[in-house]
């Protein structure tokens, strides 16, 4: 049957005005190569992915070589094989009346009985430990606020610390932290009212003292909602200063523009050559622990408009990007609200491991075997799957194969904690052994985190220090190495400097703890993924590339029965990231098929989320936090091109320059590092924060709740030994030959300093010579 061109040109328009049922009823039975991929376009619009790609073949059968058809045909195979067109998990909004009903602990255990007050030698180790903390801790303040406050730490643009002696350039760090705390904090709730306006005086629940709530309450018994899930995001900001963006100025520059001109990948993604993939997914497996705003409105939605020359007028025939609003805090008192705007965050801001457990009981509950005190598993260790075939973990929004992995991982290094307890404790019932391992393990990854991940993404040796010394503490890193370290020591100095932040006072320095709306923005760091990943079989050359987004939801579950998990580690740990610069951000990602969006631009929505959520553009939001702002946008680059790009978008403005198109475009970087300062400006102070602010690593850091065979677990444990544990086989392959198991595993004896800048001998890590900029 023979389709004209104007039953063609019909069904087109049909398309750019969402009639995709009108418009397949109109090419049904078409013959025509033109026609068979307008029909298979109006399906993949309806997410009807199985039936676009059938037309689309049919289409390329007829007319050959097209690659737009051969993208789309590509893109809807992939969609099928990870179910894009499902809502997992499933849709839902926050309520009011849940948000203000206050904590739900849950179930937890008695505690056991406290342990005897020590005597002897080890209560004077303690005494020394507190008298001297009180001596250091007027002299580090002291040292620190003469030395910041006298040498400065800003140039006329940039941060100058890293251009110091190690020792100095800490101090300047330290510094920078101390004003960060005290200008920075801003808790979005009314004055006088506690967290979720809950009542005064509400008295913890059996166990609380001693167990972490699913829902994060307790924490704190003064404020016993702090942090817990359902509560309010903080700013990083002043609150007079938090202005949503709305109408003309929300769409200037236009998101999608910036996304085509600034953010959209060359043929070749730009390698770090210093980290493997497990650096890219352990951010996303942090940060679902950390914050979420739920999913987005489906029915209240910003409207970006594609410009004429768009590509995606002809790919998609869509005439703009529809991107439902973030949700709405229903719990705002409007007339009394510091704030303009506030929104919720849907996950526990503690670092608790709520990626794995749950942020609610229901979760919880659901996931845990109720044997043993472990996690449900299947018997060939991988984690439980629905009868949709997507696997179960606490957090699975924006699943794909690096989270399995990781979830994985940790769920079963969980129940080997279970084991160990068990071990010692074999009259502890399942629901004790599960909160006192559920605590060892959130402690575990926090660690990895501080002094592994971080040192790693930016591997600058002054910078290792300082990390090393929240875990540690300076004194432990200066007579202790490698192995010998314990985060908390035999005389443990009362100081978080010297002695480490862990096992010390807690201190919320003035403000109910958090994780700030600035905090969400400044890591968006999807240049890190690459569009294909590269597998291997262990110690095998071959290598299969699978493209990124047939990883997805279901698709991970797929992968991870199609080869093992020794082998997918090994090809993590031998695939390097992208660099976190622009014009490095996912092909995949800016046509991505999610949910009542067949396509969408992930760039483009990145830049409109922190204009809708008040998160100020680049200049001002330095500024906020104590930084120069640039004076032109030869101050942000050198690179001659890209100021013209950059010009030409912002109207030669640099008030317009969106905070995301600022960091990745900084030029100037601290020695090694992986992002630029103004990122590293939240980071250093949410770093820090995120264990100075829980009593679970400081007040409660101990044997008590902890266990010591706790405590002992958890100075024992690193990434590698984690993944060694689980999978031994991997001791034949290239992470045996390193430390720090976010580097390449490379086998070769003398590893390349450009691939290990921070190079380690016997344990001790090394000032490197390294001054290269991988970024330039």
């Amino acid at each position: 049957m023979y389709i004209g061109s104007d039953v063609t040109e019909q069904s087109l328009e049909l398309v750019r005005n969402g009639d995709y049922q009108g418009a397949i009823s109109l090419l049904s039975g078409a013959d025509g190569a033109e026609q068979k991929a307008l029909l298979a376009l109006a399906y993949f619009h309806q997410e009807d992915y199985a039936n676009a790609s059938t037309f689309y073949q049919q289409a390329l059968e007829l007319e050959p070589n097209n690659a737009d058809w051969e993208d789309m045909a590509s893109l809807a195979d992939e969609n099928v094989a990870a179910g894009a067109h499902l809502t997992i998990p499933p849709y839902r909004t926050f309520n009011k009346d849940a948000l203000l009903a206050g904590p739900n602990p849950g179930t937890l255990p008695t505690p056991g009985p406290k342990p005897p007050a020590p005597t002897g030698f080890r209560e004077f180790e303690i005494v020394l430990g507190n008298g001297l903390g009180v001596v250091c801790t007027a002299v580090m303040e002291g040292v620190t606020e003469a030395y910041g406050g006298l040498a400065g730490y800003r140039d006329r643009v940039w941060t100058n610390w890293y251009k110091r002696p190690t020792t100095l350039g800490v101090l300047t760090l330290a510094y920078m932290r101390n004003r960060l705390n005290k200008f920075n904090l801003k808790d979005t709730y009314p004055t006088s009212v506690l967290t979720a306006f809950q009542p005064p005086n509400l008295q913890p629940p059996q166990g609380a003292t001693h167990f972490r709530t699913a829902d994060g309450s307790w924490n704190n018994f003064a404020n016993p909602m702090e942090g817990a899930a359902g509560t309010r995001f903080p700013r990083n900001i002043e609150l007079s200063d938090v202005k949503p963006e709305t109408g003309e100025t929300l769409m200037t520059p236009n998101p999608r523009e910036i996304s085509e001109a600034l953010l959209q990948r060359g043929d070749t993604m730009k390698e770090v050559p210093f980290l493997n993939m497990f650096a890219a997914s352990w951010i996303q497996f942090q940060n679902d622990d950390w914050v979420n705003h739920g999913e987005r409105l489906l029915e209240d939605f910003h409207e970006i408009p594609f410009a004429e020359h768009d590509p995606a007028r002809v790919k998609y025939g869509q005439t703009s990007l529809k991107v439902g609003k973030t949700q709405s805090d229903p719990t705002r008192m409007e007339g009394s609200e510091p704030a303009a705007a506030t929104f919720i965050n849907e996950v526990t801001h503690w670092w608790d491991g709520s990626q794995l457990y749950g942020s609610d009981q229901k979760t919880q509950d659901y996931l845990r075997s109720h044997e043993s005190g472990k996690m449900r598993m299947n018997v060939d260790g991988t984690l439980p799957r629905d009868e949709r075939g997507m696997e179960e973990s606490g957090m699975v929004r924006n699943w794909w194969i690096g989270l399995s992995m990781l979830h994985t991982l940790f769920v079963r290094e969980h129940n080997a904690i279970c084991d160990r307890l068990a071990q010692t404790y074999p009259d502890w019932d399942d629901n004790r052994l599960f909160n006192v391992a559920r605590l060892i393990n959130a402690a575990v990854m926090a660690k990895v985190h501080t002094v592994e991940w971080t040192p790693a993404v930016l591997p600058n040796p002054g910078l290792d220090m300082g990390l090393n010394a929240n875990w540690f503490g300076i004194l432990t890193n200066l007579f202790k190495k490698g192995k010998n370290r314990k985060t908390v020591a035999d005389v443990n100095i009362r100081n978080a400097e010297l002695g480490g932040v862990v096992g010390n006072p807690i201190d919320k320095h003035g403000c109910h703890y958090g994780l700030a709306e600035e905090f969400v923005e400044v890591y968006r760091l999807h240049s890190f993924l690459p569009e294909v990943l590269q597998l291997k079989r262990l110690n095998q050359d071959q290598v299969e590339e699978r493209p990124f987004v047939s990883t997805r939801q279901l698709g991970a579950a797929k992968l991870s029965q199609e080869m093992s998990m020794t082998d997918l580690f090994y090809s993590f740990g031998n695939q390097h990231p992208g660099q976190l610069v622009l014009n490095n951000y996912p092909h995949f990602m800016r046509q991505l098929s999610i949910p009542g969006n067949p396509v969408f631009d992930m760039g483009a929505v990145d830049i409109l989320r922190a204009r809708e959520r008040g998160v100020p553009r680049y200049n001002e939001f330095r500024r906020q936090l104590g930084l120069n702002p640039i004076a032109t946008f030869e101050d942000l680059t050198d690179d001659p091109a890209m100021v013209a790009k950059l010009k030409a978008l912002y109207d030669n403005d640099v008030e317009k320059l969106d905070l995301l198109v600022g960091t990745l475009g900084e030029g100037t970087r601290p020695t090694g590092f992986g992002f630029g300062e103004t990122m590293f400006q939240i980071f250093i102070l949410n770093a820090t924060r995120r264990l100075q602010a829980d009593r679970f690593y400081t007040d409660d850091y101990d044997a008590e709740h902890y266990t010591q065979e706790g405590l002992d677990w958890i100075d024992d444990s690193d990434l590698k030994t984690v993944i060694l544990r689980h999978y031994p086989e991997l001791a034949d392959s290239g992470l045996a030959n390193i430390k720090n198991a976010f580097e390449p595993w490379d086998k070769e004896r003398d590893l390349k300093k450009e691939r290990h800048p921070l190079r380690e001998w016997n344990g001790e890590v090394k000032d490197n010579p390294w001054v290269g900029d991988l970024y330039r």
